[in-house]
């Protein structure tokens, strides 16, 4: 067994790449850049405008928005070019565009500014709310600094390189002026040490790579950028080593798993990464949020950048032979998975302009980046909108109550978990710290419905029931209590056939979420004495909140719905349909591979009579799926079902060959033959045997794939494969029981009626003694907090002394044991999620008014404010910037 730890970030904008289209496509395209940036686990790209013909008017904006919508894989936004003559026109297609770029000093374009005068009209027509970066250097940047605040207005200053250009940003900050600025992976991993590594034509870029003095200096300063950006400027190795040799280097590919491996060195944190490659770029550029979107990372993969890049047309890299840690796992676009374990699986034309969004078209100015830090609230100060929609569901009241919590481990200042994973399969280990994975939108909601076929599932309705699942998967795995989300309700558990393991998940799914569950059979029930079953069901959901019900005769299920006034799931009905099967299946597929689509799926077996092949493959079309059957001539697969399949324009091929659908197969659907459906022994007898999964057999499957059955099983797998990491399917039971938690909290969705609402909130002390909370600090286990970031307020002694001045605090805050305190507490912020409210605890007596005060200088607003041993219950005085207001009743405290 392997182990490694898997971290969610938020999916990365790099706000600087020269994409070459038009004009030079064989550098570079949309197709091929935007593969690039999602290896590289960027999800949106800003395109820079100098290309051939350059970005500077209406017209060539528009061509270039069609390349990118035929070729863009991620999402993506467009810079417009100032040039000589345009700062008159160009000012109405602000919203339109990422920003103006200004090129000041010589690079690789046609739109280079010589004339002052021409900097003084652009830096004066371009909308001050918009963005508007230059390439700047050396002398320069102090110059267009000066001319910035002369206009008083903020700018960007890109790729800075110097020593120089660092400490002229960092006076500008100090004294007030909203500069931003942004450094490229290269001139912090190289040098002009590398030149002879590299050779003289291969390192050209602009700027230049600098002397190891200039390189420490951007460290020294890393609190000073605001942004990493790659400056991707692809050209083909045979430019590079030409006597003429372009300057720019390839850089998407290789940006994240440089910084993974600075962070893994101590040079970095996980939380630098996200504020520098996420956060603030979003902001300074005004960026709309992208739907659950998001990139996981394999913090311990250790590997070897190779000569070629794997995306970008340039096929070279400077960092080739660079041995790094850290590397991309999966990267999900918008609810899609775009990448996963170096294949990209989204097609050209997937990215959009989110400028093309429709979003707030106003730029909010982003305070820049403080040269020295005066408060602990640096880490939480961003109100991104990429909260989980899981959890906007339970701030803005669309029912379904959880939320996701922190394991608060100090180790090289992250928050990550070492779990084993099968050294195959690579399955998705999470850490609950990153639950936020988004269902995206929510008006179709499962509230009070029967759930009957797979049918009535949408594609966005399966997001969301897998996503909560996975949550629940990360809770139950966390040994964390879920139990007050149906506290009060009731499943009733009606079976008229055996079952293990759909009564039994069902039943331990409804007791996890805290309900009860009363159960019904055929052979100790009314139905001994003649009593039909509607008349059973209607009796039971009088009982219940929910009924789940199997029964032998198809249709029966629909027909019991008719007298039903609860919530009815169809548990299976004979040869029809099982529709939590399906989803389960499904959900199996997404753990295990990572993805759905793509996927080749052999389904085996009795597929004439196995009700869950019929759900699973019917349910399978709302994704871009090969199916192949394998059966027995007599056991084929229905043709309403076949039928149904194609009119989906689902590619699918029956054959009577396991061995010959094996090579190419990614998920083996192996189903038993069921004797129960056969009139004579015989016949049965005849339809076994023809399929079966053993070691040897697996020899000619891929090393990639998995094995799957509904249980139970006979003979068709062999026990001896169940060692084998490709066999899934004692995992894929143990789905079942989150898909159907998932499933139940969203039929029967309390909508706050019988458990108190959870919120997002960051947890904050204001302490005069560091021994006070040691537990409370390391213990979440309790309702209501989710402790999404943990801080300490080291406020000055003025600020507080008028209102408490019986507690000393001066002396105690300046005591070195707070101080270590502060320390530690500083590094268990959650690295990216935000937050929905805060948290004060506080024992130094302090009254509402100065909390509030408190808050209001750090620019915070949500506040709960709790005096422990006061016995007084917490007063919620508002909410955090942007985000719902909350009712008193909706947060509780449960005192130490």
């Amino acid at each position: 067994m392997s182990s490694r730890r898997l971290v969610k970030l938020p999916g990365l904008i790099d706000t600087h790449v020269h994409v070459r289209e038009p004009g030079a496509t064989h550098k570079e395209d949309y197709a091929s850049c935007t593969a690039a940036a999602l290896a590289g686990g960027v999800t949106m790209i800003c395109a820079m405008p100098n290309t051939n013909p350059a970005v500077t008017n209406q017209e060539s904006l528009t061509l270039v928005r069609n390349l990118a919508k035929q070729g863009a894989r991620c999402d993506y936004a467009i810079f417009m070019g100032a040039s000589s003559d345009n700062h008159m026109e160009i000012p109405e297609l602000a919203s339109e565009v990422a920003g103006l770029k200004m090129y000041l000093n010589e690079t690789f374009t046609t739109l280079r500014l010589n004339d002052l005068n021409v900097w003084q009209k652009h830096l004066a027509s371009w909308p001050k709310k918009a963005p508007l970066c230059v390439h700047a250097e050396g002398q320069t940047t102090a110059a267009i600094i000066l001319m910035a605040s002369l206009q008083n207005r903020p700018v960007h200053i890109c790729h800075v390189a110097r020593k120089e250009e660092i400490l002229i940003i960092k006076a500008a900050k100090e004294k007030g002026l909203n500069i931003t600025c942004e450094v490229c992976p290269h001139h912090l991993f190289l040098s002009t040490d590398d030149i002879n590594i590299l050779g003289v034509c291969k390192s050209q870029v602009r700027p230049v790579l600098m002397a190891k003095e200039d390189q420490e200096a951007l460290w020294d300063n890393l609190h000073v950028i605001d942004c990493f950006a790659t400056d991707h400027a692809p050209h083909t190795l045979t430019e590079k080593t030409s006597s003429n040799p372009p300057p720019g280097f390839p850089g998407l590919e290789t940006i994240l798993p440089l910084l993974l491996n600075a962070v893994n060195e101590n040079r970095l944190t996980v939380d630098d990464i996200i504020n520098k490659f996420y956060r603030n770029p979003k902001k300074i550029f005004n960026l709309p949020d992208q739907p659950n979107t998001y990139v996981e990372i394999d913090l311990d993969e250790e590997w070897t950048i190779p000569e070629s890049t794997a995306y970008s047309k340039a096929k070279w890299t400077p960092f080739a032979g660079k041995k790094v840690k850290g590397a991309v796992h999966r990267v999900v676009l918008r609810g899609e998975v775009a990448y996963v374990d170096g294949q990209i699986l989204v097609q050209p034309g997937f990215g959009q302009d989110v400028k093309a969004w429709d979003i707030k078209k106003s730029f909010t100015e982003v305070a820049p980046t403080p040269t020295v830090t005066n408060g602990y609230f640096d880490k939480m100060e961003y109100n991104d909108g990429q909260t989980n929609e899981i959890f906007k569901k339970l701030l803005s009241g669309n029912k379904v109550h959880f939320s996701s919590t922190k394991d608060l481990h100090v180790d090289n200042r992250l928050s990550a978990v070492t779990s084993p994973t099968p050294p195959l399969i690579g399955g998705r280990i999470r850490t609950d710290s990153f639950t936020h994975l988004e269902p995206g939108h929510h008006g179709h909601s499962l509230t009070g419905k029967h759930v009957l076929s797979v049918d009535m599932f949408t594609k966005d309705q399966l997001n969301d029931i897998f996503n909560l699942a996975q949550t629940f998967r990360v809770y139950v795995g966390k040994e964390r209590s879920v139990d007050h989300i149906l506290r009060g309700k009731v499943m009733a558990s009606v079976f008229y056939e055996v079952s293990t393991r759909t009564s039994c998940s069902f039943a331990a799914a409804m007791q996890r979420l805290g309900g009860g569950v009363i159960y019904m059979d055929e052979t100790s029930s009314s139905v001994k004495k003649g009593e039909t079953l509607e008349d059973s069901i209607a009796v039971m959901a009088g009982y219940a909140d929910v009924v789940v019900l199997r029964h032998p005769t198809p249709g029966s299920v629909l027909r019991a719905s008719h007298h039903c006034r609860k919530p009815l799931i169809n548990a299976g009905d004979g040869i029809g349909e099982h529709p939590s099967q399906a989803l389960l299946d499904i959900f199996t597929i997404r753990e295990e591979i990572g993805t759905v689509n793509g996927l080749t799926i052999t389904l085996v077996g009795d597929l004439k009579n196995g009700r869950t092949v019929h759900s699973l493959a019917r349910l399978l079309t709302l994704y871009n799926v090969h199916l192949r059957y394998v059966s027995p001539a007599s056991l084929k697969m229905p043709s309403h079902i076949v039928n149904f399949v194609t009119s989906k324009q689902i590619p699918q091929e029956e054959y009577n060959s396991l061995e010959e659908v094996l090579p190419d197969t990614d998920v083996l659907y192996m189903t038993r033959i069921q004797r129960e459906r056969f009139s004579s022994q015989e016949e049965y007898d005849k339809a076994c045997g023809h399929f079966i999964v053993t070691p040897q057999l697996m020899t000619r499957a891929k090393r990639k794939m998995v094995v799957l059955h509904p249980l139970p099983r006979v003979f068709e797998i062999s026990p001896e494969f169940d060692t084998d990491p490709r066999a899934a399917y004692f995992r894929q039971a143990e789905c079942g029981m989150y898909v159907r938690m998932a499933l139940l909290a969203m039929v029967l969705d309390p909508d706050g009626a019988s458990c108190p609402n959870f919120f997002l909130a960051t947890l904050i002390f204001i302490l005069s003694d560091s021994s006070t909370y040691p537990s409370a600090i390391l213990d979440e286990r309790h309702p209501p907090w989710r402790m999404i970031s943990v801080s300490v307020i080291l406020p000055p002694e003025e600020n507080l002394q008028t209102s408490s001045k019986k507690s000393g605090i001066g002396q105690n805050l300046a005591s070195d044991k707070f101080k270590k305190l502060a320390s530690i507490l500083s590094t268990l912020t959650t690295l990216w999620i935000p937050t929905e409210g805060y948290v004060v605890w506080t024992n130094l007596g302090l009254s509402k008014g100065t909390i509030h005060a408190i808050m209001r200088k750090w620019k915070h607003t949500g506040t709960v404010v709790r005096r422990p041993g006061s016995g007084r219950r917490p007063v919620f005085r508002g909410t955090e910037r942007g985000t719902p207001e909350l009712s008193p009743k909706s947060v509780s405290v449960h005192e130490e």
